[in-house]
């Protein structure tokens, strides 16, 4: 049982940094971007980022002083396909799209590589679970990362394609 705690304790500090991970590049990327659109968009996803980061800490919290899983609010009921890719056509089958302007283009290809690796690694944890409160919480964010990865995809083709951000 030791071991179980210990094991979901590392997974949990290591999903907690790519969560600060996420939220530093978000705000980062917040304060280079000229468009007032991107800005915005960028900025809700560090805040998306930012409550992430947060229920991690209840579930660290939990395993450390009680040795369990907590039910939380915000994942009940949480599905989430775990059996599909995120970014199935990789990387190359983005850059076979008419480049944009460099920095916001680079910018949401960066962000679309963050989130699939975000979503891979909640993904591998939710199918690894054994609690029925891990698993729910992993597919909960595996889900909020692929919502993330949907937006951003939808924003890059935009850009790509017509050469302005999408509403």
């Amino acid at each position: 049982m030791k071991n179980q705690v210990e094991n979901a304790l590392k997974a949990l500090e290591e999903a907690k940094c790519l969560e600060q991970e996420g939220q530093d590049f978000y705000r980062n990327t917040a304060q280079k971007v000229g468009n007032a659109k991107a800005k915005e968009m960028f900025l809700s996803l560090a805040e998306d980022e930012a409550m992430h980061q947060r229920l991690i800490q209840r579930q660290i919290d939990s395993l450390t002083a009680q040795g369990q899983w907590v039910e939380l609010p915000e994942a009940k009921g949480a599905k989430c396909d775990l059996s599909q890719d995120i970014f199935p056509q990789g990387r190359a089958g983005l850059e076979k799209v008419l480049k944009a302007e460099p920095t916001e283009a680079e910018a949401l290809m960066m962000a679309l590589e963050f989130e699939t690796k975000s979503y891979d690694k909640y993904r591998r944890e939710a199918e690894a679970a054994t609690d029925a409160a891990a698993r729910e919480m992993y597919e909960f964010l595996a889900s909020q990362e692929r919502l993330h990865f949907d937006l951003l995809m939808t924003k890059y083709e935009s850009l790509v394609r017509y050469g302005g951000w999408a509403d």
